[in-house]
């Protein structure tokens, strides 16, 4: 499997490099999924790590989510366990993922400002599965929608590449089984599926 995993980072790499200008075009939004079995987590981090580095054409700016999200409620401890002992509760996933969202979106801006090389940037979401089970990618990729971060120098939509643990189910499109989980059977929003 670990193989496949490879084939798969050196085809991100591929599109990042000759296509940059063109992801989302098709979809509206220069999202990548990047779906792997949850089981083969330490060796895509690895493979992340070996190949997807910042050169000359390409400057990764990675953010592990799951930092994101205790960052995001520090202090707020309370909260953040009756969230978790009750999911469905209303409102819980949306109001959670508002706080999450408007983290993430301060983080990769703060990420873009800093110099990096003078390739074009990229931000790499990992710990995706911090968003379980009070929301998913889809919803997070739909609520960050609107406030897309932007490359300071030219001011355009800078791509997002997703490494979501989860299962493609067979002869489907466009849909991922969240952490492999059937029950979590969602739709990609928007974006592109590598």
């Amino acid at each position: 499997m670990t193989d496949h995993l490879a084939e798969r980072i050196e085809m991100l790499l591929t599109r990042l490099r000759t296509s940059y200008d063109g992801i989302g075009h098709s979809s509206g939004r220069p999202y990548i999924y990047f779906v792997y079995p949850p089981k083969e987590h330490l060796a895509l981090r690895r493979l992340v790590d070996e190949r997807l580095q910042s050169d000359a054409s390409l400057c990764f700016h990675p953010i592990d989510l799951l930092r994101v999200t205790v960052a995001a409620t520090q202090g707020q401890e309370e909260r953040r366990r009756e969230l978790l002992e009750d999911p469905r509760s209303p409102g819980a996933g949306g109001d959670i993922l508002r706080v999450w969202t408007r983290r993430l979106i301060k983080v990769a801006t703060a990420a873009l400002d800093l110099p990096g090389t003078a390739g074009r940037p990229v931000i790499l979401l990992s710990g995706l599965a911090a968003l379980h089970p009070l929301t998913n990618p889809t919803a997070l990729m739909e609520s960050i929608a609107e406030h897309e971060p932007r490359d300071p120098a030219s001011g355009r939509i800078v791509p997002i590449v997703l490494l979501v643990p989860g299962l493609r189910p067979p002869q489907t499109s466009r849909q991922y089984r969240f952490l492999g989980l059937a029950e979590r059977t969602l739709s990609f929003y928007r974006g592109e599926e590598l």
